[in-house]
């Protein structure tokens, strides 16, 4: 496990264009994000490849302490933070890609007579299931909207009463 995160990191170090002599990425998608140093950046490629710190330690080739003291850093705990998001985003993708083809399979699969009356109900019943979760998420999402518009109306009359309470207290 733990050479199987060590061969991780190096291939993620090696799909990623280096650092300049200067500590400047030359990623782009990295230009607005603070570089590291090479030590701190194979060591977020490690975290990013490791189920747990321990072996993203051992895996970047530095202590335990060492990687706790990386994690104090700003720049890097800033940095972590960054490239897990556009990871998870980048899984996101993925899933929404799969979501129709998976739609079609159940549907399929509902759908064929000779297939299993169970495998036929377990089909429907998740279509329907996540047919009404998509329904839910939609009315929170638009309930949530309403609420931070509501907030926000709120937040502009209490800054125009003050406004006019100043207004009062300085014409007095």
């Amino acid at each position: 496990m733990e050479e199987q995160n060590r061969k991780d990191v190096e291939k993620s170090e090696a799909a990623e264009p280096a650092l300049t002599d200067g500590g400047v990425v030359s990623r782009p998608e990295l230009a607005d994000s603070e570089a590291l140093p090479p030590k701190q950046e194979r060591a977020l490629r490690a975290l990013l490849a490791s189920p747990t710190q321990k072996e993203a330690a051992r895996a970047a080739g530095i202590s335990d302490v060492t990687l706790w003291r990386y994690r104090q850093d700003e720049a890097f705990d800033r940095r972590l933070q960054e490239e897990q998001q556009a990871a998870a985003g980048h899984a996101a993708l993925r899933l929404r890609l799969e979501c129709e083809e998976a739609v079609a399979v159940l549907g399929e699969i509902m759908r064929q007579q000779s297939a299993p009356p169970s495998a036929r109900i377990a089909a429907a019943r998740s279509i329907i299931d996540n047919a009404i979760r998509v329904e839910e998420l939609g009315e929170l999402r638009r309930r949530v909207e309403e609420m931070e518009d509501f907030i926000r109306a709120k937040q502009g009359e209490y800054l125009l009463d003050d406004a006019v309470k100043r207004e009062e207290g300085a014409g007095r």
